[in-house]
């Protein structure tokens, strides 16, 4: 991906998340569900897990990375 198509993306105003706080209490208490990586190693895990998966999986043929939906 190049600068100029970083730049080029088109961004409704105000549509960008500054930060974003996240609790799994609910998802435990609904679902019974716990994540399986945790902190900042987990977090790396979990990324490097995510990038292989897009390298590597045939999902990349249908994905559209240029087109931003709102």
């Amino acid at each position: 991906m190049t600068d100029d198509f970083i730049y080029s993306l088109i961004r409704p105003e105000k549509s960008e998340v500054e930060r974003l706080w996240a609790d799994n209490k609910k998802a435990k208490q609904l679902l019974g569900w716990e994540p399986n990586y945790g902190q900042r190693e987990g977090f790396t895990k979990g990324l490097y897990e995510t990038i292989n998966w897009f390298v590597n999986s045939n999902f990349t043929k249908q994905y559209k990375n240029k087109l931003y939906n709102i």
